[in-house]
This record gives structure tokens, sequence and C-alpha cells, in this order.
């Protein structure tokens, strides 16, 4: 899974990167076949928003969250992600029908 990041209208310290680019690696557990992803933080107003656009086979998937502070808006963006990618998951794998042993 290749990663991407942007910054708008703030500098994004290196630490910060690393939070983000460690959040979003646990966006794997949930599924593994992850093409890319772009992670956008900006900063308007007082609200810092979080945007990550994953591109899987056959689906693009994209989330977007703002508060206050922009460790909380990275993890609630993860947290909807996850709850995307388990949805999608479920829906694809709904009508396949194991072996019985």
């Amino acid at each position: 899974m290749t990663i991407e990041f942007t910054a708008r209208h703030f500098n994004v310290p290196g630490n910060l990167k690393e939070y983000a680019h460690d959040e979003v690696l646990k966006l794997k557990r949930h599924f593994q076949r992850i093409i890319q992803c772009q992670v956008i933080l900006s900063h308007e107003n007082n609200l810092y928003t979080t945007e990550i656009n994953l591109s899987i086979p056959k689906r693009k998937l994209n989330v977007k969250e703002s508060t206050d502070n922009v460790t909380k808006s990275i993890d609630r963006a993860v947290s909807k992600m996850a709850g995307r990618l388990s949805k999608y998951k479920g829906k694809l794998y709904q009508n396949v029908q194991f072996p019985k042993d």
C-alpha cells in the first residue's frame, strides 16, 4: 500500500506525519487488498480536517472528518474508514459459500 500525505494551509511536523502513517496502516487489519491511500490534512477557521481516500480493487472509498484537534480528527477519520471497509468486506463476501469440513 502506498500512502501519500498532503497538508493544506499549515506545515505538518514529522511526528504528526508518522502518527497518521501508523494509524492508516491499521486499516490493513480490516482489508488486506488496499492499493493506495491519500491522507489530506487541512487547517481552516480553527478546525482541522482529515480526509482519507482509499483505492481498493473496483472501488474508491472517501472519508472526511473535522474537529478542533488534529490527532482527534485523524483518529475519527480512521475509525470511520475502518467501519466502511468492514461494511464493504461484508457485502463482498456475503454470497460466498465456504466448503464445509
